[in-house]
């Protein structure tokens, strides 16, 4: 078997590839309650700072060891700035006061560091001892932590690897995550690095070594996970740029910069860099949207803000939009530390020219494009001067000009004036859409493509989800004429963008015609029921966000009005966010509200426990904007190109339980999406996904269940019979785990059924719908049967939310609390075991009595730790023999050994009675009889008086949280040792029977015994 420690070994192997050392934690000198290396730390300090006396030094080391508060993000924070910027001390020489900055790391020879691997190192902390998989030290201190599960092992895998991780640093020994730059969890197929503040989603893969070259699909053949993150993240030089470069702080959590975002900014800075002595055309970044593209940027300015050859630059953001603004301005004030300085907002054309006007040095400075006009004039004819553009498309280029033929003025766009204000500035694009293939301006003006990460590799790293699409036109018929206003709308769009005014009033005028087709009362009312009959169906299959695309301000109000008119009850339920507008009647403008409205419904809209579940806009929230839960929009407003691709991209984002974001059409962009997409790689063509081939999808899903179950009738199902759908739903999941193979399958195609169902469900018929609800009932009922350790989040929500299992056993019901508890354990009496055993669905019977054994070992184990121990290992190899099981006799001889487990377990846990202990101090007497040797040596007498004047002792002692506290826990472990003593327990066997005492009074604290 491939087991965690041949994983260890691989990884140690890699890591010695590039030149790091390795010690087993076994063989190091050193005290397993300080997770520092001080002696190698304290002889690399002095080496790389050489000039700096060794008190100075000291104080250092001193300051690394001892912080202010026991929360690890805040100490975290403060770590990673003595690790980037050096540690800074007061020392008192020769009776003078000095002031020394200790680095402690070389960041200028790269080689003069001390990288270490280390694997098996035990940490003690407040009594909880724990050995991590992996630890990698640079100069004494542990920076990366690693978890590893066993490749070979189905059962576990990388979340588990995650969770105990998370376990170590919130309650086990939390001093570690101190100092820890990030964490790496690995099953051998899997291996995702994150912060200690990441959520498992927000887990990455590291895909590229080098930055330059083509990822290997997950089903190649040379699909390398677990090397190319070591070999990538972990060369030297790379993993000091990244702890020192590409790690930012916000007040709410840990950021660092995933491996599109690193190597895709580094040449970005090169760039940059580059432009800056040339013609000041750095180039475009095309990343995704919903890939983190503003943090992207935010690593960008604050690598160029440090960068020694442009000496302090002033970084100015464009944006063309001012929720946008807004929006990217919010996420660059979260990370100022990492910026060195707070943005600044300009709110009008003033505050541009007072800002930037004269401005000699620095600055991360925000505006929207519409700021810079003819009047604004020459403002700065610095060379460091770095203008940083969000969504560069049309708004950014027209520096010539264009001819109004009409009038024979010629026309420019904003970008013109802007360069004109500044115009020796460097000049770099983002945007998360492709530049058309028709639009060879924008390359013109900001210089060639810099960087690719296309929604192909957005979705395959799991960065993005699947888009999927869904026509409702023909529920809303709208007749050819309609639809040709349509396409000739989408025409006006595209060439106004808020450009030249002769356009907007043709548009305007054009617009007063479609919006009299949309904004029909018919209409309204037949695409609001529809969309509430759409909504309903969907609602709980993620989170029930869901955003409404309007036509017009008074589309979207028609559209709110009517939604109450049908369901009065959603007055909290659904809302309209839109900027204010003079020209609202006053029932519109109260719903509207003002812009601190528009800003408390950001924060509801965002809230998963908030009554606001569906939002009504027009243009607000379109871009910029990002709920992770939102997963349906509904689009009934003519949208095209990037302006389509920015809007749909709203439903794009990863949120735990959304396998996809449902995109709904009832204005006919089927062609508009369509055309859209031939912009971007041929690869990206097929990632949004008519809806049509989710539901073929799970229809050939559905025929491979049915084949697995030809031999299993489950039409009754589709009656009227409680009773008898109940029966069949048991019976399936009896059927389906005869044979563990059939059980995989079954398994792995439900999982599949249940994700894409969430999106197709519209699409589906009721007797379908009811054919996916038998299947998925039977996983739900494996599920809950067989396991207590991780089911998916819906199944958690169900089992917390709803109701206790039942199991039928005879004509009796057995209620099974939380997933085998106490309850049920002490349900097991003859008459049902033996119920159980005339059950025809052996696996059913097998698994509750499984389920109730590994609860009730638990149990044991806050009592007596040396039955639990005992009984542990016998359960295992019951289950083990289970897992292997080939036919129904397999199955039967694992029933019949938990009866007898059962039995077994019972008899260990009642022995007490017979030689007059009470439960507590038979646990006690467990620990001390543990050893052969002690048996032999001592009268079983003796051992019982030692048990109860334990039992005493250990009361007496007891205090309210006593196994938190150090010297309460001192002052038990020193009377128990007298006890011991007094009764010639042999000194040879003390040490161990006291820890373990130890161990099981913690124990039995915890559990309020």
């Amino acid at each position: 078997m491939f087991t965690e420690e041949s994983l260890e070994n691989v990884v140690i192997e890699y890591l010695k590839d590039i030149d790091y050392k390795y010690i087993h934690g076994s063989n190091l000198n050193r005290d397993n309650k300080e997770v520092l290396l001080l002696d190698r730390l304290e002889e690399r300090l002095i080496n790389i700072n050489k000039e700096i006396p060794k008190s100075s030094i000291k104080e250092a080391i001193r300051k690394i060891r001892t912080f202010e508060t026991n929360d690890v993000f805040t100490n975290n924070k403060l770590f990673h700035k003595y690790f980037t910027e050096g540690v800074e001390v007061t020392d008192f020489i020769n009776g003078e006061t000095k002031y020394y900055t200790i680095k402690l790391i070389d960041y200028d020879d790269i080689e003069n560091n001390d990288f270490l691997v280390v694997n098996q190192l035990e940490i003690v902390e407040d009594g909880n001892k724990k050995i991590p998989d992996v630890i990698i030290y640079i100069n004494g201190i542990p920076i990366v932590c690693m978890e590893l599960k066993s490749t070979s092992r189905e059962e576990v895998d990388i979340e588990d690897a995650y969770k105990q991780l998370m376990n170590y640093k919130e309650v086990h020994i939390p001093s570690l995550f101190y100092y820890n730059a990030f964490l790496v969890i690995s099953d051998g197929v899997n291996t995702k690095a994150g912060t200690i503040t990441a959520p498992i989603d927000r887990f990455m893969a590291w895909k590229k070594v080098n930055g330059d070259e083509e990822i290997k699909d997950l089903f190649s053949i040379d699909y390398r996970n677990l090397d190319t993150l070591i070999y990538g993240m972990f060369d030297k030089n790379r993993l000091l740029d990244i702890i020192k470069n590409f790690i930012l702080f916000t007040p709410k959590g840990k950021i660092m910069a995933q491996y599109h975002q690193y190597y895709g900014m580094k040449k970005a800075i090169n760039s940059v860099v580059n432009a800056v002595k040339n013609d000041g055309r750095a180039g475009v970044v095309w990343h995704t949207q919903g890939s983190g593209k503003s943090f992207s940027m935010t690593f960008l300015a604050g690598n160029l803000v440090k960068h020694n050859k442009l000496n302090n630059p002033t970084i100015l953001v464009i944006t063309d939009r001012n929720d946008l603004d807004g929006q990217l301005y919010d996420t660059f004030c979260s990370a100022y530390e990492f910026l060195r300085q707070e943005p600044i907002k300009c709110e009008s054309r003033a505050d541009v020219r007072e800002i930037l006007e004269g401005r000699k040095t620095g600055g991360v400075i925000f505006s929207t494009i519409q700021k810079f006009v003819e009047e604004t004039g020459l403002l700065s004819d610095r060379e460091n001067i770095v203008v940083m553009v969000d969504e560069a498309h049309r708004t950014q280029y027209n520096i010539d000009g264009k001819l109004d033929t009409n009038t024979g003025e010629i026309k420019y766009g904003y970008a013109k004036y802007l360069r004109e204000s500044l115009p020796n500035a460097t000049y770099i694009a983002f945007t998360g859409t492709p530049i058309e293939t028709t639009d060879k301006s924008t390359y013109g003006v900001f210089g060639d493509l810099i960087d690719v990460y296309d929604m192909t590799q957005a979705v395959e790293d799991g960065a993005t989800v699947k888009i999927y699409y869904e026509s409702r036109l023909a529920k809303v018929k709208l007749d050819r004429h309609q639809m040709d206003l349509i396409d000739n709308e989408y025409y006006n769009m595209q060439v106004n963008e808020g450009v030249e005014d002769y356009i907007v009033d043709q548009s305007q005028k054009q617009m007063s015609r479609m919006e009299q087709i949309i904004c029909d009362e018919d209409r309204i009312k037949q695409v609001v029921k529809d969309i509430i009959a759409h909504y309903e169906d969907r609602e709980n299959l993620v989170a029930g966000k869901a955003m409404i695309v309007a036509y017009s301000r008074k589309a979207a109000y028609m559209m709110y009005k009517e939604i109450l008119e049908q369901r009065p009850s959603w007055n909290n339920k659904v809302k309209m966010v839109m900027t204010t507008n003079n020209q609202d009647s006053e029932e519109m403008a109260k719903l509207i509200g003002t812009k601190k409205t528009q800003k408390q419904r950001e924060d509801e809209f965002r809230d998963l426990e908030s009554e606001f579940k569906i939002v009504i806009v027009v243009d607000m929230w379109l871009t910029g904007f990002d709920v992770p839960s939102l997963d349906t929009m509904y689009i009934d407003k003519p949208m095209k190109a990037h302006n389509l691709m920015q809007a749909i991209a709203r439903v794009n984002r990863v949120y735990p339980g959304k396998s996809g974001g449902l995109v709904v059409d009832y204005i006919g962009l089927k062609k508009e999406l369509f055309d859209a997409l031939k912009t971007y790689t041929t690869r990206d063509q097929d990632k949004i996904q008519e809806n049509e081939e989710a539901k073929i999808i799970a229809l050939d899903i559905l025929e491979i269940l049915r084949n697995e179950f030809h031999k299993f009738d489950y039409e009754p199902f589709f009656g009227d019979s409680d009773k008898v759908r109940y029966e069949l739903i048991r019976d399936g999941a009896e059927f389906v785990q005869f044979i563990e193979q059939r059980k995989n399958i079954f398994m792995e195609q439900t999982k599949k059924l249940k994700d894409v169902y969430k999106i197709c469900t519209a699409l589906l018929s009721k007797r379908t719908k009811d054919e996916i609800a038998f299947f998925m009932a039977v996983r739900s009922f494996i599920m809950k049967t067989t396991r207590t350790g991780k089911p998916d989040l819906k199944e958690v929500n169900a089992r917390i939310s709803k109701m206790l299992e039942e199991a039928i056993i005879g004509d009796e019901v057995i209620v099974l609390t939380s997933a085998g508890s106490q309850e049920t354990f002490d349900l097991l009496n003859e008459d049902n075991i033996n119920k159980l055993r005339a059950l025809p669905q052996k696996n059913i019977a097998t698994n509750i009595l499984m389920r109730a054994m590994k609860d009730k070992v638990e149990q044991v184990k806050q009592k007596n730790i040396i039955v639990s121990r005992a009984f542990s290992e016998k359960l295992q190899k019951i289950i083990e023999k289970y897992n292997n099981r080939n036919d129904e006799k397999d199955v039967f001889e694992v029933l019949e050994a938990l009866v007898e487990f059962k039995h077994e377990l019972l008899k260990a846990i009642e022995s007490g009675d017979e030689i007059d202990l009470t439960y507590e101090e038979k646990a006690f007497f467990d620990v001390l009889t543990a050893d052969p040797e002690v048996i032999a040596s001592m009268e079983d007498d003796i051992l019982i008086n030692i048990a109860k004047d334990l039992t005493k002792t250990v009361k007496e002692n007891m205090c309210p949280a006593w196994h938190e506290r150090k010297q309460a826990q001192a002052k038990m472990r020193m009377h128990i040792k007298k006890l011991l003593k007094k009764y010639d327990y042999p000194p040879n066997k003390s040490e161990k029977a006291i820890e373990d005492v130890m161990e099981q009074v913690k124990l039995q604290c915890v559990a309020g015994m």
